[in-house]
């Protein structure tokens, strides 16, 4: 949206006014949170200080996000909505809520026990709120009756700053203010295995050395088609698929795009993979080393940085290797 401030009230109501939520006034002027990049950048603001605060501007954008939830998931005849968090160990977290509910729980926040999940809080801490991100719904390849939502954590009236989501979008958020775009995309490594006994699943992938091994490849072309399939159908732009270098290992590769778009599908990405493999009868695991004798999972990133325009400015022919000044300087900063 373009938009646009008045002075005027805030709409944010008296519950979260009472749990710490700022007004979003700083000396008069909105704060500019820390995530979105057009928030409280009104024209005549256009230095307003940033802040970590969930403010009245996030709270009004967040209110609206919730209508288009509820209208898009009701136009997909969605009966429940997941919502959804990577905590900092990597692990899917999330809720259910019936469509009934959905635009007040996409107002007000889902609530998490931060301390039951592994995001470094303590019983004492309290709860923390997950707020969906409308441009993220998802209906789930393997059940469509429910909507996946990726969500933003809001602690104690501020964006929880460890947060991968938050921390992500907080990082990019400072690339943007520098007019940059980063663009990722990413090489996910699982294997299949028994889900009883832990062992390769396939008992014929046993050769020394199996990567790209055709056989191997389309003895599970029950679980990788149809994973396939599902990102075709999202738009993801999958490309190819092939047996990686240790006995039960597989990998999947999709078009690049911005990085939190990347995150969230790599996110949603082994949700769909274990789900899938659940399905039939397997069990997938992107644990970097399970098996001590064989090759690890990892997972390649490729990143680039690109201007406003849409140009890689990594990109130089007139430079070593074809790198700019400007990617030497991203590479030994990473």
């Amino acid at each position: 949206d373009d938009v646009r401030y008045e002075d005027r009230p805030g709409t944010m109501n008296a519950g979260w006014v009472a749990a710490g939520f700022d007004n979003g006034l700083a000396d008069g002027a909105p704060i500019a949170c820390a995530l979105h990049p057009d928030c409280a950048r009104p024209r005549k603001h256009a230095q307003a200080p940033r802040s970590r605060k969930f403010s009245t501007w996030c709270a009004d954008r967040q209110a609206k996000a919730a209508v288009d939830i509820e209208a898009k998931g009701a136009a997909l005849n969605l009966d429940f909505y997941e919502f959804s968090f990577v905590d900092v160990f990597g692990a899917q977290r999330s809720k259910l809520v019936p469509a009934s509910r959905v635009r007040e729980m996409a107002t007000d926040g889902a609530g998490f026990a931060g301390f039951a999940a592994y995001l470094d809080q303590d019983p004492s801490s309290g709860d923390v709120l997950a707020m969906p991100d409308a441009s993220t719904l998802t209906q789930l390849p393997w059940n469509p009756r429910v909507g996946y939502l990726a969500c933003d954590l809001v602690w104690q009236g501020d964006y929880l700053d460890h947060a991968p989501r938050n921390a992500l979008r907080a990082m990019l958020r400072k690339l943007g203010d520098r007019g940059l775009t980063l663009k990722t995309g990413v090489e996910c490594e699982f294997f299949l295995v028994d889900p009883t006994t832990g062992a390769v699943a396939d008992a014929l992938d046993a050769s020394s050395k199996p990567c790209y091994d055709a056989m191997a490849l389309m003895r599970r072309f029950d679980v990788i088609s149809e994973v396939m399939t599902a990102m075709e159908a999202l738009g993801w732009g999958p490309y190819q698929a092939d047996h990686e270098d240790a006995n039960g290992q597989f990998e999947i590769n999709w078009d690049f795009d911005e990085a939190l778009v990347t995150a969230d599908r790599h996110a949603f990405f082994k949700y769909l993979v274990k789900s899938v493999s659940q399905k039939h009868g397997l069990r997938a695991t992107f644990m970097p080393k399970p098996f001590q004798a064989t090759t690890g999972s990892g997972c390649h990133a490729h990143v680039s940085l690109h201007d406003k325009t849409g140009a890689n400015v990594c990109a130089d022919s007139s430079g070593t290797l074809g790198l700019s000044p400007t990617a030497r300087h991203f590479v030994a900063g990473v």
